[in-house]
């Protein structure tokens, strides 16, 4: 793990919230917060954690609407709970990319789910970051076809001739070939 690792513990348990601090520094965390919950979902908004880890139950709610939303920010999420509650959880949570961790805590099982929803959160950017790339591309693609469906419109040519010339163009002005195709729909489809 990385110095710069951020954390946030979402508990009112005092040792126990000792015992994750203490685990959480030790396992690398460069930044560990810790809140009762109260305003959680400001301080998830105006700053970005890496982990939430919601020890279950807060003070005002249960928690799990919690981890739900920090999932939704893109934190990794831990969820700690009574061992009885685990698999009620595991059911409610199924959508949720979360952790569940049943209680008492063990360190080294903390430190290891550390490593793992730290893993699967850059997993998981790295392909929501892979599939923006692919549906701009495709974006694009699709500019570049409507602009050749623009020139065999107007221009009375084949579809290989408009991609052609697109081609043509972008080479000769040294621009992508999309931005020869928002010229080409700017000027024909005012």
């Amino acid at each position: 793990m990385q110095d710069k690792k951020s954390i946030i513990i979402f508990s009112t348990e005092g040792e126990a919230l000792d015992n994750i601090v203490l685990t959480a520094n030790d396992a690398g965390f460069g930044e560990i917060s810790v809140s009762d919950g109260s305003g959680a979902r400001d301080l998830l908004t105006e700053k970005h954690f890496d982990v939430v880890l919601v020890n279950t139950p807060l003070e005002k709610e249960f928690g799990l609407d919690l981890a739900a939303f920090a999932s939704k920010q893109g934190c990794g999420v831990i969820i700690c709970a009574a061992s009885k509650h685990c698999n009620d959880i595991a059911k409610r949570i199924n959508e949720m990319n979360a952790f569940i961790l049943p209680r008492p805590l063990n360190k080294n099982i903390l430190t290891q789910a550390f490593r793992f929803v730290l893993l699967s959160r850059n997993i998981r950017l790295g392909l929501e970051n892979k599939n923006s790339e692919l549906e701009a591309k495709l974006k694009d693609v699709k500019l570049v076809d409507r602009a050749k469906c623009v020139l065999v419109e107007y221009l009375r040519i084949s579809e290989a001739d408009a991609h052609r010339q697109i081609q043509k163009r972008a080479m000769d002005m040294r621009l992508p070939q999309v931005e020869i195709a928002r010229d080409i729909l700017k000027t024909y489809e005012m």
